[in-house]
């Protein structure tokens, strides 16, 4: 497992960090379930300001490849990870807008002394995640399966009866 980056989130916006890095699939826990391989590494940048409004904000970025099984054929689906999220960092839950006032294009942190930059991270990737990973059909790896198959249509039956044969 790597070792855990943690953060001060409104020393990080106030004074324009940024950290950048790899994250192995290997070390998101809560997606060994869905993964077809942990090989493979994730990119990231975390980038601490000011947006647009003034406000304090951290900005993440990742970008990589996840080798996820395809619900269909249980065969590798490759997963292309490339996400910007920004983060309007408030003091305390009380700070906190309410659902309706929210601003669309971002998201909310309550300042934290040590907040775990990777469970963010993980977070994102997760959020980012197809419903069920599927191939398209012409690329999924049980289409051979079912080319031999021909099948029968389900009205066969009721065409032999109006004909009087069944």
């Amino acid at each position: 497992m790597k070792e855990q980056i943690t953060i001060n989130t409104l020393e990080f916006a106030q004074k324009s960090h940024e950290i950048r890095g790899t994250i192995a699939p290997r070390d998101l826990g809560r997606m060994h379930d869905i993964l077809f391989s942990d090989d493979g590494e994730l990119f990231y940048q975390l980038h601490g300001g000011k947006n647009s409004r003034g406000q304090l904000e951290i900005r993440l970025e990742l970008e990589g490849e996840l080798s996820l099984i395809c619900q269909r054929c249980m065969g590798p689906f490759k997963h292309v990870v490339d996400t910007t999220a920004s983060f309007v960092i408030v003091p305390d839950e009380a700070s906190l807008p309410d659902p309706e006032d929210e601003l669309d294009d971002a998201d909310y942190l309550v300042a934290e002394q040590r907040f775990d930059v990777g469970a963010l991270i993980e977070d994102e990737i997760i959020l980012g995640l197809p419903m069920a990973p599927l191939h398209e059909a012409a690329e999924c790896g049980l289409k051979t399966a079912a080319a031999g198959e021909k099948k029968e249509s389900p009205f066969k039956v009721l065409q032999g009866l109006k004909l009087g044969k069944s």
